[in-house]
């Protein structure tokens, strides 16, 4: 590209993409962006569906996002949204950190007992995940990690009805080799006899073990050994740019961890979240934005299906948005079209 124009588009998954999601899937190592082949069609076809509209039933839907290179046509990011995570036949379970007050009259010490306990929802958030950038395109001066995180509030705010009250992310918590964890293999290998592998494939298909057999009283912290105490809540190297986003975007920790791997959740009101109040309908036009007044946005469009851009961008007056016409022909709109905007931070 020219520098003038955007070097990738970010659009929904396509049945052509499932090789290189799955690449990619197998790069983050995750259950929400399936590594098995036939997972990953399944994945696509239900994304594809879901933004068509065709599922009522927000527990079903999945939205997975492509960025394609536009020079190489190449899927180097992903990112989704869950529509509804927790119900019924498959509550959110969470570990909540909570604590105890005590106080001696006799010593005159008080001390406070962290601890955490099994909590579950059956009428669950919306969930954001999945967000992986290849290795190869970190570090691009466009920044598509932060496009690819910020497309799913943009698209949260164009489709409101679609979507929970409250939004949740779970933050993958730091590894250990050959699928490993640390708060895992102390604790809930003890309590269910398997690998923190095992449990992960099992609770994509049926999470009662977790209901049966962890235990209802409160695990206290300090009974547990200090590096295991270091990782709860804890996330990886490679997480902590994406931590930073969400709270750009106004999620918060919510002092919950997940129960398998001690991993962070954090979340908020959907109608708080800042992306999603500053989605806006403008029409375009094509000029050259004054740099003092110019700033990114992610424009998206959905003549084609979802697609969406970023460019630099003026707003000239309310409901207005100049832009490049570089940034048009990207998105495939021409001059005075409407699309749907947010700025980036």
């Amino acid at each position: 590209m020219d520098g003038l124009e955007p070097s990738f588009i970010i659009r929904e998954a396509r049945p052509k993409d499932h090789r290189y999601l799955l690449e990619l899937a197998r790069e983050l190592d995750s259950i929400n962006l399936p590594a098995d082949s036939r997972a990953m069609r399944e994945a696509i076809q239900c994304s594809v569906r879901a933004f068509r509209g065709r599922i009522r039933d927000r527990s079903r839907a999945r939205f997975i996002f492509c960025a394609e290179e536009r020079s190489t046509h190449r899927v180097v990011a992903a990112s989704m949204i869950i529509g509804k995570h927790g119900t019924p036949a498959a509550p959110h379970y969470y570990l909540e950190m909570d604590s105890d007050e005590r106080y001696s009259h006799t010593l005159r010490k008080s001390f406070r007992h962290p601890y955490l306990r099994l909590r579950y929802s059956m009428d669950g958030p919306t969930e954001i995940g999945g967000l992986i950038v290849t290795a190869a395109m970190r570090g691009h001066p466009e920044r598509i990690g932060k496009q690819i995180s910020w497309v799913r509030f943009l698209y949260i705010g164009i489709h409101r009805k679609r979507f929970e009250d409250r939004v949740l992310a779970e933050m993958l918590a730091p590894m250990l080799p050959d699928h490993g964890n640390i708060f895992w293999d102390h604790y809930g290998r003890s309590v269910t006899g398997l690998s923190f592998r095992e449990a992960d494939i099992l609770s994509t298909r049926d999470k009662e073990f977790i209901r049966a057999l962890f235990p209802d009283t409160p695990l206290y912290i300090f009974l547990l050994p200090e590096e295991v105490r270091a990782s709860l809540g804890a996330v990886g190297e490679n997480t902590r740019g994406a931590v930073r986003l969400l709270e750009q975007a106004g999620m918060k920790f919510l002092n919950h961890i997940d129960p398998f791997d001690g991993g962070p959740y954090y979340g908020a009101a959907t109608d708080a979240l800042l992306p999603v109040q500053q989605v806006a309908s403008y029409t375009v036009e094509v000029g050259e934005p004054a740099p003092e007044r110019t700033r990114p946005f992610l424009l998206a469009c959905e003549e084609r299906g979802f697609r969406a851009v970023r460019a630099e961008a003026q707003v000239t007056r309310p409901g207005h948005l100049m832009v490049r016409a570089g940034a048009l022909r990207a998105l495939q709109v021409a001059p005075r079209a409407k699309v749907s905007a947010v700025p980036l931070p």
